[in-house]
């Protein structure tokens, strides 16, 4: 696998765009959430990513042009720490904000396991970089395991679909020498667990 096709991989199933699927994933799966009028998903869905995406992308932008991180993409595990800081307060005051208005137990359960990854990715981030591709990957395949189980519909195309993106990204991962196998397995196992246990 060359370098381009590395990164054309590892952009394409960045931890943003796949965080911002599976919300629109949840949204879509679960009756409690799909019912709402479009109005309140878009309100809902806008503060989410606003809180979670936008920020931290726009502090990683300011960290680099500062100078304060050597690359966009965070390869360096330093690099990580406040960027991860920011989306883990963003998660918490979107729950803090949304606790406030009465939205559905499920959507804060989707978010209390975001804190959770974040939090959890934050810490093991000190010692260790763990991969946060597949920590996302791995949230949202156990999100489509979820929805077949509660028999909100049949994903087993989909899971099967993300279990053969989960290979494709963990060899650009590996090839790129981002991560080793270790780091992989924990991020996917990690993204997976959280999910699993909270919703």
């Amino acid at each position: 696998m060359n370098k381009n096709t590395q990164l054309v991989i590892s952009t394409l199933f960045h931890p943003v765009f796949i965080n911002i699927v599976s919300l629109l994933l949840l949204f879509t799966l679960f009756p409690s959430l799909a019912a709402m009028s479009y109005q309140a998903k878009s309100t809902i869905i806008s503060v989410i990513v606003s809180l979670t995406v936008i920020i931290p992308l726009v502090l990683v932008g300011l960290l680099k042009i500062t100078n304060s991180i050597t690359s966009i993409q965070l390869e360096d595990k330093k690099d990580r720490k406040w960027p991860y800081v920011a989306t883990a307060m963003g998660y918490i005051f979107s729950f803090y904000l949304l606790q406030k208005v009465g939205v559905s137990s499920l959507l804060l359960k989707y978010l209390l396991a975001g804190i959770g990854t974040v939090i959890s990715i934050s810490v093991i981030n000190i010692f260790w970089k763990i991969s946060v591709h597949m920590a996302s990957i791995g949230a949202m395949l156990g999100l489509l395991i979820i929805a077949n189980f509660a028999n909100y519909l049949d994903s087993r195309l989909m899971i099967a679909g993300i279990i053969l993106i989960a290979g494709i990204v963990a060899s650009a991962r590996l090839f790129a020498n981002a991560h080793n196998i270790s780091q992989i397995v924990s991020g996917f196992v990690l993204g997976l667990a959280w999910i699993l246990m909270v919703l």
